[in-house]
């Protein structure tokens, strides 16, 4: 079944009802729960952390099951996943071909899942193989295949016997009858044509080809009939693909597969060294340098560049071992003690100078390489560590995995000739500002692509530090416009030496072009949320420097060591862009052919975007007249509004100034009370201790007035007291006797008072003042002693209540003001304390008369 097929199909309205016409009604609903159960038993027997992909997922009905997994879904319907991203929409959807490789995913998912007999709409059993091997690379070691299967006895009802092999009679051996091949009328006109339907046999032998232990399960008998589906474990390990033995074969052996693992040379061999290639080539077109000396110089160029990659990556996972542990992600370098990672650091240090002095580079140029082992360094080392500095971790990488080594090329190739033309130095100053806009869409690229892991991580870049769709509108539609500007200009300068270049590029972006125009499932974002084909990829890693290449080797057959060196060097990507350039011809042949066609259309629809952009530019001026007349309109405004402003401060000054001038006299009024109360608390104090040696002069004198019996045993407990006052024994014998002697429950509480019982005392004076409510000196003492305990609202009530008995009592006053002071009551505490001062005051007039 072709791919335009099942778009015609899978349209906005089928996407609609196709839940409820193939996966709800009461047919298929005993199915499809048979299916849920037996995906939520394979999730449970994986355990925590499951990750699943649901390959031609749909309307995404089974991924909308579970919301607590971290699932994804792939189809090639854009109508079928708008459905499925409105049920999941947490949810990584994938819009593509599941014919297509998809290095990203290898080993990526635990479950994978391909529902509803989907990977029947394909066109052949070749292409099945290639479906099932896909689904296999995307399983991960521990992971576990569920496929529902379509065999022939379903689909005829049980009428369609066909064995798997058969002897031949006549001509001897054997046939096998390894599928059918069916099509389907639906009532709403939709046709299925030409799906396949394998042999259970054959789906057997297929995915035992990939996993040791191939189980069928049968569903619930549904009217006579018995689905069945494949459930794969125990994924056999693969032999290593093709690109990597290739890159092996040409640089390491099994002894130091280790450290090339180390080094990650599949991360940046096949995507980082050939733009810059492009650039060496096109210097020695430019400058017309000898065979030897060019090859000589290239080869030092890649050396030394290989050695400062190896050193990035080596010394980036050195210091992200502990992160990569902690969340359990793999890290080449965990392997490697402290002081083997040094020596690797240095090592590569070492040999990535070695040649650039040995062949006497030019002091610029070793000064730009010494910068590029720095950059990493800053890049990935604590303190620095920039690449957890925003938009500083971004310009390092960029600059120090492209510009700064296409500057380091362009430095050496100068130093090669006594006066290197102009055009050299503009092809110095395009090709590093293109590579370093390519750069820093590179790193944001991987930084997108990595968000996922470096969150689990801890580790902060600017995208996870960031909004995704800002970053990806930023790369979409500034850093790579720029970055396509900046490419023109390096195409310009190397025609002037290449016009061959020239050509190639148009024939490339047209040839883009028309691809894209000619299948409706090709999207372009230069911004990906997922690792995924990028247009000018393939451009920069193999069509840029082949074609250089290919005319060095044109205008000078020596050269052509360089072409072989290049095609032997790189043949894993060279491979790699041809096979996808030619699965996209494959995909729709008729319409690649008639390229002025398309041509014709591309210019219509310029035409139609001119005037569009005329349109455009005319609302433009409109709308920029009425922001202007705004704009003035805002102008008036905002004068205003800072004359207001400017009022408003002079007026807070004013006040701040009579403010501070308050504060002032306050704070000399608050000082000038305070020494009058000093003053005031020492006279009172005199006169109290002179008031308190009466007291004792006068019980004395009783003491001799008393008579025999209770008055006389109670007058001995007077005279004991004031003799030792802090016998608090003395006190409650003496209220055994007289329980209701207003000054023995006096005297206990001041007693308790200067022993520090303060809880006690006030407990005693509210006993005595139930005894007599009408006595200042009890009102008087309980309130000192609940000043004393910080009781400020009951201290305060007392002490109005005492002057309340005794208005003339200085003292009272005094301690009124003090507790009022206490509780920043300043005015009502002034007025207590000038009362006070006014009594003491009265009371020495008295005095002197």
């Amino acid at each position: 079944m072709g791919k335009d097929n099942v778009l015609e199909i899978y349209d906005e309205a089928y996407a609609q009802e196709y839940n409820q016409k193939f996966l709800l009604n009461m047919r298929s609903k005993i199915d499809t729960d048979f299916e849920e159960e037996t995906i939520n038993k394979l999730l449970s027997e994986i355990g925590n952390g499951a990750t699943w992909l649901d390959v031609a997922c749909g309307t995404g009905y089974f991924l909308s099951c579970f919301p607590n997994v971290e699932r994804a879904g792939l189809d090639i319907s854009p109508a079928m996943l708008k459905v499925a991203k409105q049920a999941n929409p947490d949810a990584l959807f994938v819009q593509g071909d599941y014919r297509d490789q998809r290095p990203q995913w290898e080993g990526k998912w635990d479950l994978v899942t391909c529902m509803w007999w989907a990977y029947g709409y394909v066109e052949s059993l070749s292409q099945l193989e290639i479906v099932v091997e896909n689904l296999t690379d995307w399983t991960s070691e521990r992971g576990v295949c569920f496929l529902p299967i379509c065999v022939p006895e379903d689909i005829g009802a049980g009428n369609i016997k066909l064995p798997y092999s058969q002897d031949v009679a006549v001509y001897g051996g054997t046939i096998r009858f390894e599928g059918i091949i069916w099509s389907w009328t639906e009532n709403v006109e939709k046709l299925h044509l030409n799906l396949l339907a394998p042999q259970l046999e054959y789906m057997v032998a297929l995915f035992k080809k990939y996993f040791e232990q191939v189980e069928i399960i049968d569903y619930p008998l549904v009217e006579g009939a018995c689905r069945k589906a494949i459930v794969a474990r125990s994924k056999k390990q693969k032999e290593v693909s093709q690109t990597k033995a290739k890159i092996e074969i040409l640089t390491t052996n099994a002894f130091f597969s280790p450290f090339f693992k180390a080094i990650r040379s599949h991360d940046w061999w096949l995507y980082k060294i050939p733009p810059l290639l492009t650039i060496a080539y096109a210097e020695i077109l430019l400058l017309n340098l000898p065979v030897l000396q060019s090859l000589l110089t290239v080869a030092a160029l890649l050396f030394a560049i290989a050695c400062v990659a190896a050193y990035g990556h080596i010394i980036n996972d050195s210091f992200d071992v502990e992160v990569d542990r902690q969340v359990g992600k793999r890290n080449a370098m965990a392997q490697f003690s402290l002081w083997q990672r040094a020596l690797f650091c240095l090592a590569l240090a070492g040999l990535g100078f070695s040649l650039p002095v040995l062949m006497k580079f030019s002091t610029l140029a070793i000064s730009l390489l010494g910068i590029n082992y720095l950059l990493p360094t800053l890049y990935s080392a604590p303190p620095f560590r920039f690449k957890e500095k925003g938009i500083l971790g971004i310009l390092s990488d960029a600059a120090g995995a492209h510009a700064i080594p296409t500057l380091f090329i362009a430095t050496t190739f100068a130093h090669l000739v006594a006066a290197p033309p102009l055009q050299g130095i503009g092809l110095a100053i395009a090709a590093t500002a293109w590579s370093s806009f390519a750069g820093i869409r590179g790193i944001l690229l991987h930084q997108l692509w990595d968000r996922d892991d470096d969150l689990r991580s801890q580790v902060k870049t600017l995208v996870t530090e960031s909004n995704v769709e800002n970053v990806r509108f930023w790369m979409s539609r500034i850093i790579f416009p720029i970055e396509m500007l900046l490419l023109g200009s390096l195409i310009l300068v190397i025609s002037y030496s290449t016009p061959l270049i020239l050509v190639f590029t148009v024939f490339y972006f047209l040839s883009k072009l028309a691809l894209t125009k000619s299948d409706p499932t090709s999207t372009f974002d230069p911004a990906p949320v997922e690792k995924s084909y990028v247009v000018p990829h393939d451009f920069y890693e193999v069509g840029l420097p082949l074609i250089l290449v290919t005319a060095l080797s044109l205008q000078n057959p020596w050269f052509a060591i360089l072409l072989l060196l290049q095609v032997t060097l790189f043949y894993p990507g060279i491979e790699r862009r041809v096979t996808n350039l030619a699965q996209s011809l494959r995909g729709k042949p008729q319409d690649l052919n008639p390229l002025q066609t398309q041509l014709t259309a591309s210019q219509a629809e310029v035409a139609q975007l001119q005037t569009t952009l005329q349109q455009t530019q005319n609302q433009l001026e409109q709308v920029q007249s009425e922001l202007q007349t705004q704009l003035n309109t805002s102008h008036a405004e905002v004068a205003q509004l800072y004359v207001h402003i400017q009022q408003a401060q002079n007026q807070l000054g004013q006040v701040r100034e009579q403010l501070q001038h308050l504060q002032t006299e306050a704070q000399r009024d608050r000082t000038q009370t305070q020494a009058e109360l000093a003053n005031l608390q020492a006279e009172i104090a005199q006169a109290e201790a002179a008031r308190q040696t009466s007291q004792v002069e006068a019980m004395r004198l009783k003491a001799f007035l008393q008579t025999q019996g209770s008055d006389g045993l109670l007058n001995y407990y007077r005279h004991a007291i004031a003799t030792n006052p802090d016998d608090i024994q003395l006190y409650y014998q003496a209220l055994e006797i007289q329980p209701d002697d207003v000054q023995f429950h006096l005297q206990l509480g001041n007693a308790l008072v200067r022993q520090g019982q303060i809880t006690e005392a006030i407990a005693r004076y509210q006993i005595a003042l139930q005894l007599h409510p009408d006595q200042f000196e009890l009102h008087f003492e309980l309130a000192k002693a609940l000043e004393k305990n910080q009781q400020w609202d009951d201290a305060l009530a007392s002490y109005r209540r005492a002057i309340g008995l005794n208005p003339n009592h200085s003292l009272a006053h005094q301690h009124l003001g003090d507790a009022l002071a206490e509780c920043g009551r300043i005015h009502e505490a002034s007025l207590s304390y000038r009362h006070a001062l006014q009594l003491q005051y009265k009371f020495s007039e008295s005095l002197r008369r």
